[in-house]
């Protein structure tokens, strides 16, 4: 069991962090049926690494594929576990990008949401290759990029004194470590914003204080400066975008 720098953070993340859009989601069942064939679509098995609280997993279950859902942190998995109750087709399981926990040549594809910085680039595709079957995994990344990014570099510095980079680095990071010939696509996804959603948001980042840590109260300031700067009639209204990279992967067996 693994605790990691989430925990404590399930309840905020699944109340604040954006969804996926469907365009994203009917696109990568394209990526399945061109990349697998089509009868061998029907027969897919997905993979999500690095499930978190499930805001992905829920919409990649849609397909109506079995889903495993892997996450190392109990908090996290907790919420997921209770998140995935309505899908007869997600098993959950306490696992890592390192080491899923999944049989060997037991998955057809492979999906990371907003989860691949995190990962050992070797050790990854060590696991991947192990749990893939026949010699083939479509790989599929995705990050829901915001327009206040910027503001969240420059304005904030994580426990080591590091500028916080945006999930736009993350994304264009990532894609070059982790593929080799991507296929990229960005799919509109705007968010309206409450104050509440909004302080959820900020507060499920891996960086963001607990409300027991000693700065919480002067971060909470902050984020709500953020909103007053942005907001209209309560609302803050952001041009979020899910950028997704894929590849479908072939290796010696």
């Amino acid at each position: 069991m693994e605790q990691t720098k989430f925990h404590g953070k399930a309840r905020v993340y699944a109340e604040g962090r954006p969804g996926y859009p469907t365009t994203a989601i009917r696109y990568i069942d394209e990526l399945i049926r061109h990349g697998l064939g089509e009868a061998a679509r029907d027969n897919a098995t997905i993979a999500d690494i690095g499930a978190g609280t499930g805001k992905f997993t829920s919409a990649i279950a849609g397909l109506g594929l079995p889903v495993h859902a892997v996450e190392p942190d109990a908090d996290m998995r907790t919420e997921l576990v209770q998140r995935m109750r309505e899908f007869s087709n997600v098993t959950v399981h306490d696992g890592t990008a390192d080491y899923t926990g999944l049989p060997a040549h037991s998955v057809d594809v492979i999906t990371v949401a907003q989860a691949m910085h995190w990962f050992n680039p070797d050790r990854f595709a060590a696991e991947c290759r192990r749990i893939a079957c026949n010699g083939r995994y479509l790989l599929v990344s995705l990050y829901n990029v915001t327009s206040f990014d910027s503001a969240m570099r420059t304005d904030r510095h994580d426990e080591d004194g590091d500028i916080i980079t945006g999930s736009i680095r993350h994304f264009d990071d990532t894609t070059a470590m982790f593929f080799h010939n991507p296929a990229l696509h960005a799919f509109p996804n705007p968010i309206r914003y409450t104050r509440r959603s909004w302080q959820a948001y900020m507060d499920s980042h891996s960086h963001s204080p607990l409300p027991t840590d000693p700065d919480y109260a002067s971060y909470r300031s902050w984020v709500n400066t953020l909103f007053d700067q942005r907001a209209v009639d309560g609302i803050m209204t952001d041009d979020t975008v899910c950028m997704v990279a894929s590849e479908l992967v072939r290796f010696d067996i």
